[in-house]
């Protein structure tokens, strides 16, 4: 899929990504852990959508809600949402291009919220793009001082989280949560603990996730961090605690793509 930077098929490659995420289907296989609260209204656009986000993003910065009650009330919400239909009020077309100028990493690409809204010139919360050729992966990675949330938007993603149990020294616990195909419809959103390590490996042609960020919280500590574990080399003990050692980029990258 290195070819889909090349000008030459650029034109084939994003009519064949947009036929494909004009399809919506909410994923049926998935609902016992996406049941939405029925408390959540079903966004009817995407400014509504932005709106919510932004509620929820201001009361986890607040502190009224906690990081684990974020989790579920924008998985919630995302599950509950026809996404996919509002693409192109949040700026695809942006992340389409970066993705023919990225060649080995998936693209990352900002949503400009306040073109959208401009209420939200200094939203509580961040919103992005991942776009992915097959193969590309966003290797395992924990987190301190923020929470995001994925929802896939087109294609299919092999999707691993892990709950992340505490840190002792270069080494982090966790206990496996997830290990799915995700497909549009998808959402998986991370808290301090719950689905806070998580591993994607895209498993179609294209494949694309819009994230929303929420930072400058509590939660593992408030300073921003990402951190590379290797639950492929952890050790699992009596109770099926993986013990896995925190690695650097450059032997991420080695062991988990290509």
């Amino acid at each position: 899929m290195a070819d889909c930077g090349r000008p030459a098929t650029s034109t084939p490659s994003r009519r064949q990504f947009l036929t494909e995420v004009a399809t919506f289907a909410l994923a049926c296989g998935f609902a016992p852990l996406l049941r939405a609260d029925p408390r959540v209204a079903t966004a009817s656009d995407a400014g509504q959508w932005l709106q919510r986000v932004e509620t929820l993003a201001q009361q986890l910065r607040r502190g009224t809600i906690t990081s684990a009650a974020w989790r579920g009330e924008i998985d919630a919400l995302n599950a509950a949402t026809a996404l996919t239909e509002f693409l192109p009020q949040l700026q695809f077309d942006r992340a389409l291009r970066a993705m023919q100028q990225q060649a080995k990493d998936p693209a990352k690409t900002f949503i400009r919220l306040a073109e959208i809204d401009g209420s939200l010139s200094r939203a509580a919360f961040a919103a992005a793009y991942f776009v992915f050729a097959k193969g590309q992966v966003i290797t395992p990675h924990g987190h301190r001082g923020m929470v995001s949330a994925h929802a896939v938007v087109s294609g299919a993603l092999r999707t691993r989280t892990y709950d992340r149990l505490g840190r002792d020294g270069d080494v982090l616990r966790l206990r496996p949560r997830l290990d799915t195909l995700a497909r549009p419809g998808f959402s998986a959103a991370i808290s301090a603990v719950e689905g806070n390590v998580h591993w994607f490996v895209a498993e179609t042609d294209t494949a694309a996730t819009l994230d929303v960020i929420v930072q400058d919280i509590d939660a593992n500590g408030r300073e921003f961090a990402i951190e590379l574990v290797d639950p492929l080399a952890g050790i699992p003990d009596a109770s099926d605690v993986i013990h896995a050692p925190l690695i650097s980029w450059e032997q991420s990258s080695a062991r988990y793509q290509g």
